[in-house]
């Protein structure tokens, strides 16, 4: 769940309590340590209760100040909407600036969201291409203990070599044509670029496996 509707939901269930359960920062604070863990949304922060606080805190402030300016009209309970029926022009109003602010909030909290998660998916990638050593060229002069992964190969040609089990540059000097041809989506093109790429030429058994030593 994101920010923005884990917030939502956070604030419909303070808004669903007794109004004299919600009235006092301190009301606030322990409503926040009390739900912080029933929502999982996605922050770089561990601190859920300070996030949630934050949130019931600044609705709290917002509801005080209308009511403040709503005192002419009589305090509202803080569950209306602008919409229902009954209401008083000068209540209306109120009642669509305290929605005003809370869409303005909630915009401020998706926008931060969105960039705190592009953000950190951008240093996932980061470490992975980092964890995973620099991407090579095709070349003769590629050792063989190379990973595929680590090939510039077309991403057909990669998923195809992956899927026969053919982990290193050494696993594909030593199949032979017949072999890769009978990859799904590896023509005769194909072979002859990856033979050529990698200096060997295109014949059936090009190089055979050598037993490993026991």
């Amino acid at each position: 769940m994101n920010q923005v509707n884990a917030r939502h939901e956070i604030i419909r269930e303070w808004r669903s309590l007794p109004k004299e359960l919600r009235q006092t920062d301190e009301q606030a604070a322990a409503f926040a340590m009390q739900i912080k863990d029933k929502y999982k949304f996605s922050s770089d922060s561990a601190d859920r209760y300070q996030i949630v606080k934050d949130w019931l805190l600044r609705y709290l402030s917002i509801t005080r100040g209308l009511e403040r300016s709503a005192g002419g009209e009589g305090k509202m309970s803080g569950d209306e909407k602008s919409t229902d029926p009954g209401l008083s022009a000068a209540e209306r109003k109120t009642l669509r600036s305290r929605e005003a602010e809370e869409a303005i909030a909630e915009h401020e909290s998706a926008q931060k969201a969105f960039h705190e998660n592009r953000e950190r998916l951008r240093e996932e990638r980061l470490r992975r291409e980092a964890a995973a050593g620099p991407m090579l060229y095709p070349a003769p002069e590629l050792p063989d203990d190379t990973p595929v992964g680590n090939v510039r190969f077309a991403t057909r040609m990669r998923k195809a070599l992956h899927a026969a089990g053919m982990k290193s540059i050494g696993d594909v000097r030593e199949v032979s044509d017949a072999a890769l041809l009978s990859l799904p989506d590896f023509g005769s093109g194909s072979l002859s670029y990856l033979r050529e790429a990698l200096g060997l030429p295109s014949t059936d058994g090009v190089r055979p496996k050598i037993k490993k030593p026991t």
